[in-house]
């Protein structure tokens, strides 16, 4: 009896030991694409009939809403109760603001859907009254 005890408490023991090593050896890591607005050294060439396509206000996931207009050949991005920015395109639907404050993604859909995403640096107050600090939000189309 006492030796099928000592074999019982020795296999739990190596049990244990087994499991605790493969816990520690099975680990995944889940890398994402880092969100952050910046100008490239180049611009996409965007004519004024492409960017016609892209004019007008889109709804935005928070509730705000997001117009795109131009003015003599400049364009511009405005999101609602702020500056507009003055944009260029970085790609045939991708614009960032010279400022580097918005860049947005806005995928037109064959039917006259709109996706897509805006990325944009907004104020927000710092703890312990040391003034305010920029933080990246993302914000969907809809």
């Amino acid at each position: 009896m006492k030796k099928f005890a000592l074999v019982s408490i020795l296999s739990t023991l190596s049990l244990v030991a087994v499991a605790q090593n493969a816990s520690t050896s099975d680990t995944v890591t889940i890398s994402g694409t880092e969100r952050t607005i910046s100008l490239p050294s180049q611009y996409y060439k965007m004519w004024p009939v492409e960017f016609y396509e892209y004019k007008g206000a889109y709804s935005l996931s928070d509730g705000k809403s997001l117009t795109l207009f131009s003015r003599g050949q400049k364009m511009y991005a405005k999101v609602q109760d702020q500056d507009a920015h003055e944009i260029v395109a970085t790609a045939s639907n991708v614009f960032v603001a010279l400022d580097e404050k918005l860049k947005m993604r806005i995928d037109l859909h064959d039917d006259g859907s709109v996706g897509g995403e805006l990325l944009m640096l907004v104020k927000r107050d710092v703890a312990a009254g040391n003034g305010s600090a920029e933080q990246l939000v993302a914000v969907a189309f809809r």
